[in-house]
């Protein structure tokens, strides 16, 4: 089964666990990889949906040994298993991360569709990977609307501020990247 079809089929059965309607498009997945290096210890994918954006973080050079993927959707667990061996994939809600994962992140790459959820679940997926990255790691989210994918409640709590992509419009939907950081640290 492709992707597309995986996707698809998981969007027609658990529509608000799958927001968006396709796959993440190559030129997205290149722009949230972009900060990972080959050198980094340890990078988290949270929503890691089919692995589009899996496949390009490996593609910059991170061992995947050293990938941990968070996913809620069973199906999409089993797709990530049998396409990257060697990384470590987790069942879960991304705010269960401090449960499971490895501390002294590098960078948290999310996929999450972060932006229709309320503030108290943003804060808490985002307070969880903070407390499991390196002071100044950042923590690079995707959205496909036209406000911060955070809440200003939300960033002013964490006391993050980010840089945003320009629009990526070879991505269904068109879809922008933002990169967020803690103020100090």
């Amino acid at each position: 089964m492709s992707d597309l079809s995986l996707f698809l089929g998981q969007f027609l059965r658990r529509p608000a666990e799958i927001r968006a309607i396709a796959p993440t498009g190559r030129a997205t997945v290149r722009e949230m990889a972009r900060l990972v290096t080959p050198d980094m210890g340890a990078v988290a994918e949270i929503g890691a949906g089919t692995g589009t954006i899996t496949r390009a973080i490996l593609g910059r050079g991170l061992a995947p040994e050293r990938l941990e993927l968070y996913e809620l959707n069973a199906a999409f667990c089993t797709r990530l298993r049998q396409r990257f061996p060697g990384t470590v994939v987790h069942n879960l809600p991304a705010q269960e991360m401090v449960n499971v994962g490895r501390s002294g992140l590098d960078a948290v790459i999310s996929g999450v569709p972060t932006l229709p959820m309320p503030d108290e679940l943003q804060a808490a997926i985002v307070g969880a990977a903070l407390r499991m990255m390196k002071p100044g790691a950042p923590f690079v989210q995707i959205t496909y609307g036209p406000v911060a994918p955070l809440s200003e409640a939300v960033r002013a709590r964490f006391g993050l501020s980010h840089v945003k992509s320009r629009r990526i419009w070879a991505n269904l939907p068109p879809a922008r990247v933002y990169v967020f950081r803690q103020d100090g640290r």
